[in-house]
């Protein structure tokens, strides 16, 4: 044992003295600064490897850090000992002196590799703080093995040992520096989220004691550095001062190099960084609604199609899933009523309901407007009545849950909810599966029935609509519509008036009723088109009505659409028209419903003033079966009011009806308006109204709607037994 320590160590196996050595100042302030700035730019480069998630990245700068490091470690020690001078001939075996820097990397990548996770919480900083100080030994350790390896590597005439309390305090200097250098610089990890100065301070300091490590243990080491030999150099001591220069000058240009990779590297990483937030920026605005934060239907298209790749293995054992969009009744309303920012307040509202209700276990997705959809699991191919029972019933609670009352700041709504249901299978493409909840929720709306699902049958109905439509583009082309007319009386009988009602006469179809054409006209905005050809068809009756002296003092009332009464030019088009055919304004009178007061009111009795002032009347029609408020009835240039034949048909029947219809007639009059009942057919009907003081009357009591020719002829009639 004593042997093999004497190998080693200075136990006093020579009979003849050491050889004294001595350092050049100079070169050994130089390999300390080279330790600093080694270990500098080992933290510098290593902020890159933080900066990555990816481990090919993170791992590639970990390891040009450690390099870094390990190469500083390795300059100090080379600059160290060409400072060290003895007067011994002494060589350096090249493969052990490479080899010494191994340690020194390796070492350094562990102690580098300890600080790259962000621990936060105290439980893993306990954690984290043991692994500092071990990081800190196993650096210490590297830098002793990297300095005693390549000792080691001297070549000389003579034995190298050491003094053993030296040595073990270089150890200890090594160890114990090591733990103090990665402790500061764990300590002031938090600075390097800072300004450039803490940035700068949280890095250099950790390095300056990392540096004083390495060269504390160097030259601790070569104070425990025995020298034995008899063989002296002839001239002394003779040493190449410019090799450490260069030795320091090649590391000086390393550590530049790898300073400027850093730097581009973290413009590329920055770069690349902004095309990745961008792209998530831009899928989040392609996927998600920006009001609700819901996705939006092309997320919603993209979940269907996930869906159908999922369910297609499971196929033949009937897997589903079931998609319900849900629609707020009357939305448009509200937003006309009280602007939109109430409504974007309830499409929130409802989003979050839904959410909650979901409480993430459904996909939840805003369609557009107040459309949202809600895509549920259910087997329903082979699936018991029971378990599509439970699937309705989710879907009937969620509807529920909707259509209890919301708060819009001060006002407290209420909204009705029709829902549309249908089956996701794996053999649907996702826009037909959506398409047949839209044609589910257009019936649930049409029939008023809340939720409907899907059938086969409403594609067809959706495909003869379509073919209607078509139809119908070809009819104001082809000149297949035609004004009928039915007569207005008074109390007396007379005819004083007549309403222009559109029929269609179909070549193939026959006749058309208005009931399934005026609406599909409204969806299509085709209503404008066939408005514009009634105005004229009316002022050309107009026309030929004022030579003829009976027939001179009717007034005809036209229908017009909401849509079309929003257009820009429709006042003018209406004057031009009036003054093109030049007939008197006063005959001609415009009757809308109540739904136009529900836009822009301002703009609608603008507008109607202005026509009124040139003598156009104005009548508002289907009066109760809306939902405008009376004070904006009153405020309108309003002369006639148009009681719905709903009411007149019940009103004998139902006593309330007959309490309305009596309400409507006094709140005319209060407003010096005519009052006109429509759908009158019987004798009990006429003299119920006239009794209560009604002032025209309309029906199939004196006339149905008849064509141009024959109405004359009727009127004719009249006017002679009158």
């Amino acid at each position: 044992m004593h042997e093999a320590l004497s190998h080693f160590f200075d136990l006093g196996q020579f009979n003849y003295s050491a050889i004294p050595g001595s350092h050049h100042l100079g070169l050994v302030m130089l390999s300390y600064l080279a330790a600093l700035v080694g270990s500098y730019t080992s933290l510098l480069t290593l902020s890159r490897a933080k900066s990555y998630r990816h481990a090919f990245y993170r791992n590639l700068w970990l390891w040009i850090s450690a390099a870094i490091a390990g190469v500083a470690v390795w300059s100090m020690h080379f600059i160290g000992m060409l400072a060290f001078q003895i007067p011994l001939a002494i060589h350096h075996d090249t493969g052990l002196t490479i080899l010494s820097v191994i340690p020194a990397i390796l070492a350094n990548a562990y102690a580098l590799h300890s600080q790259l996770p962000a621990l936060n919480d105290n439980a893993r900083q306990t954690a984290a703080t043991g692994r500092t100080i071990s990081a800190g030994l196993v650096l210490g350790l590297g830098i002793g093995a990297m300095h005693y390896i390549g000792m080691a590597a001297m070549r000389f005439n003579g034995a190298l040992v050491y003094d053993i309390t030296w040595f073990l305090t270089s150890l200890v200097v090594a160890l114990s520096l090591g733990i103090v250098a990665m402790l500061t610089y764990r300590g002031l990890l938090r600075f390097e989220r800072d300004g450039q100065l803490q940035r700068l301070v949280s890095r250099l300091f950790p390095a300056a004691i990392i540096a004083a490590a390495i060269s504390g243990m160097h030259y601790t080491a070569m104070l425990a550095a025995r020298f034995y030999s008899k063989e002296l150099a002839m001239h002394g001591h003779q040493h190449d001062n410019w090799l450490a220069y260069v030795v320091w000058f090649s590391l000086i240009a390393a550590t530049i190099a790898a300073t400027l990779g850093s730097k581009v590297d973290q413009r590329f990483y920055a770069h690349a960084k902004s095309q990745r937030e961008a792209r998530k920026m831009i899928r989040t605005m392609a996927t998600q609604d920006s009001l609700t934060g819901l996705a939006n239907r092309a997320l919603l298209l993209e979940h269907l199609q996930l869906l159908n790749q999922q369910l297609k293995p499971n196929a033949s054992a009937g897997a589903a899933h079931v998609l319900a969009i849900y629609d707020l009744d009357k939305f448009k309303a509200l937003n006309n009523s009280f602007g939109s920012s109430y409504g974007d307040v309830l499409l929130q509202q409802v989003a979050q309901r839904i959410l909650d209700w979901s409480n993430g276990h459904y996909f939840v997705a805003r369609l557009g407007a107040n459309d949202f959809a809600v895509v549920l699991p259910c087997r329903q191919r082979d699936a018991s009545v029971a378990e599509q029972q439970a699937t309705f019933a989710k879907i009937q609670a969620l509807r529920d849950h909707l259509q209890e009352e919301y708060q819009l700041g001060h006002y407290s709504h209420l909204s009705t909810v029709s829902v549309g249901v249908t089956r996701i299978d794996a053999f649907t493409a996702p826009e037909t599966t959506l398409q047949q909840a839209s044609l589910a929720l257009a019936h649930a709306k049409q029939r008023q029935t809340g939720i409907e699902c899907y059938d086969n049958e409403f594609s067809l109905k959706a495909q003869q609509r379509l073919e209607l439509e078509a139809d119908l583009r070809n009819a104001i082309e082809k000149q297949q519509l035609a004004l009928f007319l039915q007569p207005q009386v008074d109390a007396d009988g007379s005819w004083v008036g007549a309403e222009a009602l559109l029929r269609w006469q179909h070549p193939q179809r026959g006749f058309v009723s208005p009931a399934e054409f005026i609406p599909l006209a409204e969806e299509t905005g085709l209503i404008i088109q066939v408005g514009h050809w009634v105005l004229e068809q009316a002022c050309a009756m107009l026309k030929q009505w004022q030579y003829h002296a009976p027939l001179s003092n009717l007034v005809l009332s036209i229908n017009v659409s909401g849509m079309q009464f929003q257009q820009p030019d429709f006042v003018e088009r209406v004057l031009n028209t009036v003054k093109r055919y030049g007939v008197c304004p006063s005959k001609l009178k415009l009757e809308v419903t109540e739904s136009l007061l529900l836009h822009d009111v301002e703009a609608v009795a603008e507008k109607m003033a202005q026509l009124r002032d040139h003598g156009i009347h104005f009548a508002i029609d289907d009066f109760g079966t809306g939902y405008s408020s009376l004070l904006y009835l009153a405020e309108m240039p309003f002369e006639t009011l148009k009681i719905d034949v709903t009411f007149v048909r019940d009103m004998l029947v139902i006593p309330s009806m007959a309490s309305i219809v009596g309400a409507m007639i006094q709140l005319a009059h209060s407003l010096a308006m005519n009052i006109v009942a429509e759908g009158v057919e019987t004798p009990a009907q006429r003299d119920h109204l006239l009794a209560k003081g009604c002032d025209l009357l309309q029906g199939y009591l004196y006339a149905p709607a008849l064509p141009q020719a024959e109405f004359e002829q009727h009127f004719a009639t009249s006017a002679d037994t009158d």
